[in-house]
C-alpha cells in the first residue's frame, strides 16, 4: 500500500509505503512537549519506504533535548511533517499523519509513548530498529545529516 500526504500549503511531499494494513501498524502519540503541541500522531515500518519530496530552503530543521533527529517542518505553513534520523544510505524517520492529513488513519486508537527515560544510545537505536528507510527525491535535501548533533 502506498498512502501519500502534505504539509498544508503543499511544498512538502510525502510518500508512506508499506505492506501492512492502518491498522495493523498503529498509530503513536509520543508524549513530548514538541509532539503534544504540534498535535502528532506517528507511524513508521522498518519494512517500508518513505520518500520525501521538497526543497530543502521549504524545510525548517528543527532538533530539541538530546538532538538525536531533526524535526522538518515546512518553513511556508509551519506544519511539522516528520522526524529524521541518520546520514547516507542509512536515514529513517517516523511520519506525523495529522500533519500530513492522512485521513486513512485517523480512526485508529492512538497509543501514547514516552520515550523520556532513553538514554541517548537506548534512543537511537530504537529509532534505527523501529523507523522507516527513507530517500529524499531532491539531492540538496538528501545531503543533509540528521542527528545527533
Amino acid at each position: 500500500m502506498i498512502h501519500t500526504g502534505q504539509c498544508h500549503c503543499g511544498k512538502l511531499k510525502v510518500s508512506f509505503e508499506t505492506g501492512m494494513t492502518p491498522e495493523a501498524l498503529g498509530v503513536r502519540t509520543c508524549q513530548c512537549a514538541f509532539c503534544r503541541a504540534h498535535g502528532a500522531v506517528n507511524i513508521s515500518d522498518p519494512q517500508g519506504l518513505i520518500t520525501i519530496d521538497g526543497a530543502p530552503e521549504d524545510v525548517e530543521c528543527y532538533n530539541f533535548a538530546l538532538r538525536t533527529a531533526d524535526f522538518l517542518i515546512c518553513k511556508t505553513c509551519g506544519v511539522y511533517i516528520a522526524a529524521v534520523m541518520g546520514e547516507g544510505e542509512k536515514i529513517v524517520s517516523t511520519i506525523n499523519i495529522v500533519g500530513l492529513r492522512m485521513n486513512e488513519f485517523f480512526e485508529i486508537d492512538e497509543a501514547p509513548m514516552d520515550y523520556g527515560a532513553e538514554t541517548t544510545e537506548a534512543r537511537i537505536a530504537r529509532r534505527f530498529q523501529k523507523w522507516t528507510p527513507t530517500r529524499f527525491l531532491n539531492p540538496d535535501l538528501a545531503a543533509s545529516n540528521f542527528g545527533p548533533h
